[in-house]
């Protein structure tokens, strides 16, 4: 395979690409509540320093599906009314979650890492008209007011002095957060069954029309605090809404990204080709990891490779907004329960998979601005970044998504740069799975980019192949003054089972390479991520 590489930029790498989202879920998976150093309110030491391996440039802060069912002034003490204690919050589930990891803990860890947040504001209460429009939209607008807005300055009527809370709460500044995002996942069904039934609307043109009507009133309260926070919003609305409502025009002046996730397979029960069952125990190791390997994200039939969220960038820019994936991750579960369960551990698929998705955010480059894996440390989901022991017994450590995006945000260039391909096989996946596991025509076996900044070319490539290493020839002519010596970094694992798959299941490598008239061979082992570093003199 030769790809022959190019002293062109075609499109901006932007480092917010590989943020993290550190949920707090009720239910199943209360991530920070669950890695705190016992007794008190700090994540344990170690998992902060993995963290800190990662060089996260952006988190998404506190929810997910929770966010829109809960009150945010749970997350912070001395609270007007209320007294210092943080009370019991019950999530969207009917479960508890603590608040032991707050806003204000929150914002000392990210001065720790250094990094730009997304706050998620809860939108469900006016849409479902749980509370009069104004009322929920002005509590939105506290949250801002809390963590923007410095001591003393004149609030709205109405509102409470939150900056003097915050100071209170020992942080005298504002936070100064970059982002805001209104709401989270409104299209999902059952948020759509709690709309229907608070408004009594269940006609699409209607729903638009309130939902426009909740946004404006949200976007005037943050602006009467912080005209200048940027403004995320859903982008996939579902209730075929979609036109009406980013049509409009304070939305379009306003809001800055719209926001789509991007998950697969989800629970794993059954699997299908062309419409029928297969037969579980037809399956190979090698059936199952050419489907796992081909997720999540879009696959182009014209060039087999991954472009991430494509089909959904065409709607924001043609409205004129930027694109922010604020979930993503290869997600999978229920493969245990099958009957017989795959022959192949899932987790190093699940890392390719990964990386599958971060090459194809980076070609978009110019239109995805931000994305935020999920979820970045947990105790229990599978889809953490950094898995903890709650009981700080046993050392924090990565999982194989997270491996990989250690590797991609630790290993990048700030322009991607053009490549030409030739003699790149491809294969068909053509089995069904989960939520959004479809059958693909044309998956290469090898998915690459490169990307470059002013002291280094990145190649990043992925060898889908089960059980074959493969070699690849990298023409490097047209780019001037390289060393003569690279470094392959390498995400990878041995066939044999890992008796423990979840404890970091993958491994990173290092490789010198020689580098030979500006031109470069490669060899990609079999079921494996590299990225190869190429300084330049």
């Amino acid at each position: 395979m030769r790809f022959r590489v190019y002293d062109q930029a075609i499109a901006h790498i932007d480092d917010r690409l590989f943020g993290q989202f550190l949920e707090r879920a009720s239910w199943g998976e209360p991530g920070p509540e669950v890695a705190l150093q016992p007794g008190t309110r700090h994540i344990q030491p170690a998992a902060v320093a993995l963290m800190k391996e990662m060089n996260i440039p952006l988190i998404r802060f506190p929810g997910g599906t929770d966010v829109d069912f809960i009150d945010w002034r749970d997350l912070i003490s001395n609270v007007p009314g209320r007294g210092r204690e943080r009370p019991i919050t019950i999530g969207h589930r009917g479960q508890e979650i603590t608040n032991q990891f707050g806003l204000d803990e929150y914002f000392q860890l990210r001065d720790q890492l250094g990094v730009e947040t997304i706050l998620v504001v809860n939108v469900l209460d006016a849409l479902a008209r749980r509370q009069p429009l104004a009322a929920a939209a002005q509590q939105a607008a506290g949250l801002v007011a809390y963590v923007n807005v410095p001591v003393g300055t004149t609030l709205p009527p109405g509102m409470p002095d939150w900056p003097a809370v915050r100071q209170a709460n020992g942080h005298p500044e504002p936070y100064r957060v970059e982002y805001i995002q209104i709401g989270n996942e409104i299209w999902m069904g059952g948020f759509r069954q709690r709309v229907q039934a608070g408004t009594g609307l269940s006609d699409p043109a209607a729903l638009a029309q309130w939902y426009v009507q909740c946004l404006r009133a949200y976007i005037q309260a943050i602006d009467a605090v912080d005209p200048n926070v940027n403004l995320i919003l859903d982008g996939t609305l579902g209730w075929e809404m979609e036109q009406t409502v980013l049509s409009d025009p304070l939305l379009r002046r306003r809001i800055k990204y719209l926001a789509f996730h991007r998950y697969a397979p989800g629970r794993v029960q059954a699997v299908t080709q062309d419409g029928q069952p297969v037969p579980l125990r037809s399956l190979s190791a090698a059936d199952w990891w050419y489907a796992w390997v081909a997720m999540p994200g879009h696959f182009s039939s014209a060039s087999g490779v991954n472009e991430g969220v494509a089909p959904q960038i065409q709607l924001a820019q043609s409205l004129g907004y930027q694109v922010a994936v604020t979930e993503w991750n290869w997600n999978g579960w229920g493969f245990d329960a099958l009957a017989p369960p795959p022959a192949l551990d899932w987790p190093v698929a699940a890392g390719i998979g990964a990386a599958g998705f971060l090459n194809g955010l980076m070609r978009h480059g110019d239109q995805i601005a931000i994305a935020c894996q999920s979820l970045l440390i947990g105790a229990t989901w599978d889809i953490t970044s950094i898995r903890v022991d709650p009981t700080a017994q046993t050392r924090p450590y990565f999982l194989p998504q997270g491996q990989v995006t250690r590797l991609y945000s630790n290993h990048h260039g700030s322009t991607l740069l053009k490549v030409d391909a030739s003699e790149v096989p491809r294969y068909r996946q053509p089995l069904a799975m989960g939520w959004t596991q479809s059958p693909k025509a044309e998956i290469a076996w090898v998915d690459l980019v490169v990307t470059a900044d002013d002291d280094r070319i990145y190649v990043h490539a992925i060898n889908r192949k089960f059980d074959e290493d493969l070699a690849i020839s990298l023409d490097l002519s047209a780019l001037p003054a390289l060393d003569r010596w690279a470094i392959q970094y390498g995400f990878t694992q041995p066939l044999a089972p890992n008796p423990d798959r979840r404890l970091q299941a993958g491994k990173i490598t290092q490789t010198p390479l020689p580098v030979r008239h500006n031109r470069l061979r490669v060899r990609l082992p079999q079921r494996s991520v590299s990225i190869v570093e190429i300084p330049r003199v």
